[in-house]
C-alpha cells in the first residue's frame, strides 16, 4: 500500500513536467505549449507541495506535505518520513522508522511521466479543453481539463496554470471510484547545484537498516 501511494505521488508530481495531449482547443493548446516550453528550460526543479486525498464515501480527507527534486527521469522525494530516490533505473525507499531500505527496479510500464520525455511531443493520450480563467489565491490562472481516451483509472485531470509564470500550480485527478487526488505546488526552485550521487541511496551509509533487495 505504501509503495502504491508513493508511486501515485511521483506520477502526480511529474505530471507538472509532462504534458501529452491531443489538443483541438486552440486556447488550451497555446497555454500547454507555453508550459512545455517553460519546463524545458530547466535542468532540474525542486517542489514543496501539499498532496490531498479525498474519499467522501469512506470519510477520508488527508493532506500530506512533502518535497521533491526532479531531473529527467530521476527524483529525490521526501514524504511521510520516508526518502524515495531513483536514478531512472533503480528506486530506493529509505524508511528510518522501520529501519529498512527497499530496492526495486523502476517499472517503466507504470502510468508515470518523465521530465522532458513526453512534453517534446503531443500524442493521442488525452483531449484538452480550456474551461475558464479564474482567481486562485490571489493569482490569475487558466483552468484546463484533460480527459484520457482510455485505459486509465481516472476520468479527468483538472489543472491550474499560473498566467504569469506559465507553471502548473495545481492538478486534480478525479478517479472513477470518486476518489479525488489534489497536488498543490507551494514553492518551486529551478536549476539547483546538486551533489554527485543525489539521485541514489548508498545502503552502506545506513548500517542499522535492513536492506530488502526486490530487483
Amino acid at each position: 500500500m505504501r509503495k502504491i501511494f508513493l508511486i501515485t505521488i511521483i506520477s502526480i508530481l511529474a505530471f507538472n513536467l509532462s504534458i501529452s495531449a491531443q489538443v483541438n482547443d486552440t486556447k488550451a493548446k497555446a497555454v500547454l505549449e507555453e508550459v512545455a516550453k517553460n519546463a524545458k528550460t530547466y535542468k532540474n526543479l525542486k517542489f514543496k507541495f501539499k498532496y490531498r486525498m479525498q474519499d467522501k464515501a469512506h470519510k477520508v480527507d488527508n493532506v500530506i506535505p512533502g518535497s521533491i527534486v526532479m531531473s529527467g527521469d530521476m527524483y529525490n522525494l521526501h514524504i511521510m518520513g520516508r526518502n524515495v530516490v531513483s536514478d531512472g533505473t533503480t528506486m530506493w525507499t529509505n524508511d528510518p522508522d522501520a529501519e529498512e531500505i527497499q530496492i526495486n527496479n523502476v517499472d517503466k510500464t507504470k502510468d508515470s511521466f518523465g521530465f522532458l520525455k513526453v512534453i517534446t511531443s503531443v500524442d493521442d493520450s488525452y483531449t484538452a479543453k480550456y474551461i475558464k480563467t479564474a482567481k486562485d489565491n490571489g493569482k490569475d490562472v487558466h483552468i484546463i481539463d484533460l480527459t484520457p481516451k482510455e485505459g486509465k483509472s481516472y476520468f479527468k485531470i483538472r489543472i491550474k496554470v499560473d498566467k504569469v509564470n506559465n507553471w502548473i500550480t495545481e492538478a486534480m485527478i478525479f478517479e472513477k471510484d470518486n476518489v479525488v487526488y489534489t497536488f498543490s505546488v507551494e514553492k518551486f526552485e529551478t536549476n539547483l547545484n546538486l551533489p554527485e550521487g543525489y539521485f541514489t541511496i548508498d545502503p552502506s551509509k545506513y548500517p542499522d537498516s535492513e536492506v530488502v533487495d526486490l530487483r
